[in-house]
């Protein structure tokens, strides 16, 4: 797996892999609107008794390191 490049030349076109302060990688991209990155985060919820999850996405901090998303989720 490539090694985690600076923020400073975090692509703000594309969607990539992102480090912020979690124990784990998630998707990010860059938001002209609000000047800030924004994550894909998963959120749980029940609707009627049943297991309900969605997604939602969350203005996240400082980008720590970033990544090319692997080819095989590139679209």
């Amino acid at each position: 797996m490539a090694d985690w490049q600076i923020p400073e030349t975090a692509p703000k076109d594309r969607t990539i892999l992102a480090d912020f302060v979690w124990p784990w990688a998630v998707v990010a991209r860059w938001s002209v609107y609000a000047n800030e990155w924004v994550v894909a985060a998963i959120q749980d919820n029940v609707c009627e008794g049943l297991p309900d999850p969605y997604w939602i996405t969350e203005s996240e901090g400082e980008l720590l390191g970033w990544m090319e998303l692997p080819e095989v989720l590139r679209g």
